[in-house]
């Protein structure tokens, strides 16, 4: 399993409290308060630290990813055994920052070549999705934009850790994930024409778009992708058609039965998680 990075900053604008001792705060009143936090559509991180060890927890609109340390993965019963005199912090996000924080955390940066500002261009072009490193700042980005965070100052090198997974094999799953919603969302209402007037619009954004060169196309609800198109350029024109497409035939993602690609990782890789 990949050792996860340490913890990314996150923006503490929004903290509910912050290095509150379990001493005076005890594990069992700190437990209670997330529960009922979860319950109310918790959107944020809680930290735990006791010397140099620490753990981190990850809600998204109510859902608990999960936990992490330097280590790996944790349990919130073995941190409370680990970690019995911590400070503790809680901090409420957005959703899409806290979702970042839960995926980025085994993610492999890669270092961009140009010092800041020299990929933002890129980036937005690109509509990065995913949380960009330089120095000491740290900022979380979604569809070419910052949703969080603070940007470096100029001539700092810069790393990225992307929301979309590596590799020929996860792009490969990914797609075959596009495919399935697709096809789920035209079995409820058909696609094909809101699809085609929506990719004509986004195509000055997105070339691959283009209805004319067919690289990307939905036709009887199946999606088609030439495999020439770089996956940098086709999953966040997926994502933008996509949403564009449910507006344009008065869906929304909560009108589709979709219990099952939600609880598949790929949700969150495309994106979905703030769709």
């Amino acid at each position: 399993m990949p050792i996860p990075h340490p913890r990314l900053a996150v923006p503490l604008d929004r903290a509910v409290y912050r290095q509150l001792l379990t001493d005076h705060y005890p594990w069992t009143e700190v437990t209670v308060d997330l529960a009922r936090r979860q319950a109310e559509g918790l959107s944020g991180v809680f930290d735990a630290q006791q010397g140099p060890d620490w753990a981190r927890f990850v809600w998204v609109r109510g859902t608990l990813r999960g936990g992490f340390s330097a280590a790996g993965d944790v349990t919130w019963p073995a941190t409370l055994s680990a970690l019995p005199r911590a400070q503790v912090t809680l901090t409420a996000l957005d959703p899409a920052v806290a979702d970042l924080v839960w995926i980025s955390r085994d993610q492999t940066p890669q270092v961009l070549e140009a010092p800041w500002p020299g990929p933002q261009a890129t980036l937005e072009r690109q509509r990065f999705s995913g949380v960009l490193l330089a120095g000491q700042a740290c900022s979380f980005w979604e569809g070419g934009r910052t949703v969080g965070g603070t940007l470096p100052p100029p001539g700092v090198p810069c790393l990225t850790l992307s929301r979309l997974p590596g590799g020929a094999e996860a792009h490969a799953a990914l797609l075959g994930f596009w495919r399935e919603l697709i096809a789920t969302a035209h079995r409820v209402t058909p696609l094909d024409e809101a699809w085609r007037l929506v990719s004509l619009r986004l195509a000055g954004e997105y070339p691959c778009l283009d209805p004319f060169a067919r690289e990307v196309t939905v036709q009887g609800g199946q999606l088609q992708v030439e495999p020439d198109v770089p996956a940098a350029e086709v999953q966040p024109a997926l994502l933008s058609a996509f949403q564009a497409t449910l507006a344009r035939v008065g869906l929304r993602l909560a009108d589709l039965p979709l219990a099952e690609l939600r609880a598949r990782p790929e949700w969150a890789s495309a994106g979905l998680e703030v769709a």
